[in-house]
């Protein structure tokens, strides 16, 4: 049963801003995947961070959730494309039965998992919690880089030299 509000559009709750990355290759700061979510029909299958992150800044601007507290500025004053449109004709609202579906693995090639859930976009970033599922371990980010930082360590295995970040065990 799908809960709809009175426009017709899916009910949308924290829930809604858990998405999971599938990384299957890094290499020199290169990432390629796939990223799921409960409002895309098939995996969105990235070969870039940019990509990847502009992705899932366009389901919450679809969504209007969590609310942009600022607006993206650009060079040219032409905000990037937006998807909108293409995605309402692909059916971005369509598949809201699970949060986050199930993934197999086919290749068995998958490098990392990771669980992604925004919180608050405030001070034209994003605020929220990342898990690596691999690990099972969990941490909170303040900005689309400390996630980003997180990822780079998880997939590099804490051997790229930077200064590590204290991953927290999920069972504490």
């Amino acid at each position: 049963m799908i809960l709809l509000t009175t426009t017709n559009r899916p009910l949308v709750t924290a829930m809604s801003t858990k998405m999971r990355a599938l990384v299957y290759s890094y290499d020199d700061g290169f990432m390629s995947g796939e990223l799921y979510s409960r409002f895309l029909d098939e995996p969105y299958r990235f070969n870039s961070l940019i990509k990847m992150i502009n992705k899932m800044e366009d389901i919450f601007d679809e969504l209007r959730f969590p609310m942009a507290f600022l607006k993206s500025r650009t060079f040219s004053g032409v905000r990037r494309p937006n998807e909108k449109q293409e995605s309402e004709e692909n059916g971005l609202m369509k598949d809201t039965t699970n949060a986050v579906p199930g993934v197999q693995d086919e290749q068995g090639s998958k490098k990392c998992t990771f669980e992604i859930s925004v919180r608050y976009r405030q001070n034209a970033s994003w605020q929220g919690e990342i898990l690596w599922a691999d690990r099972n371990l969990r941490q909170n980010f303040r900005s689309v880089l400390e996630m980003l930082k997180l990822m780079d360590e998880a997939l590099n295995d804490g051997s790229n030299g930077a200064r590590s970040i204290k991953w927290e065990d999920d069972e504490e």
